[in-house]
């Protein structure tokens, strides 16, 4: 059994301010993009051609800002990885973050694939919906579903994980990110 090292982060250490940007900014994007497909997945064609625009627009500005994020993660300074005193959630802490760029970059490319393979494009530019595929027939649409849903799982971990690092260190980690 191994035993946990207490660990003190240096919380000055701040990413950059772009990084912070766009880190809240996907946030909130997300927290608004996530609940509105899930919505238009129950809705008819005819019914969604307006908030499909908006879910369109909207995870197009998403994965723009995840290819930003991903160039100022290599080539901004930014702070050292957290330490929890627990290699197994050291390294967790790493897979998470690491998880969310490509997640973001998976749900973006289904998402394209679908607006194009489905007939969505063509719908959206006539104002038909008659164009649109058979839901249950697009592939993608369902790798868009899943991937999002993991991306949920994985935010409600990451925010856990904020909350009980801060129990248990007494640290605000999130100093680094605002």
């Amino acid at each position: 059994m191994t035993m946990k090292t207490k660990v003190r982060n240096d919380l000055n250490q701040k990413y950059s301010k772009g990084t912070i940007f766009i880190h809240w900014l996907t946030t909130v994007l997300i927290i608004v993009l996530f609940p509105l497909g899930k919505y238009m997945s129950g809705l008819e064609p005819t019914e969604k051609m307006g908030l499909l625009k908006i879910h369109a627009i909207l995870g197009t500005v998403v994965f723009v800002l995840t290819l930003l994020r991903s160039y100022f993660f290599f080539k901004s300074e930014r702070p050292a990885d957290l330490k929890t005193g627990s290699k197994f959630n050291d390294r967790l802490t790493v897979w998470i973050h690491n998880a969310f760029y490509f997640l973001l970059i998976g749900i973006a490319l289904a998402g394209f694939a679908v607006m194009f393979l489905g007939g969505y494009i063509d719908a959206l530019k006539s104002g038909t919906s008659d164009l649109i595929e058979s839901k249950g027939d697009l592939m993608p649409l369902k790798a868009h579903g899943l991937l999002a849903t993991i991306m949920m799982l994985l935010l409600a971990f990451h925010v856990l994980g904020v909350v009980k690092h801060y129990l248990l260190t007494k640290e605000n980690t999130l100093k680094r990110i605002f």
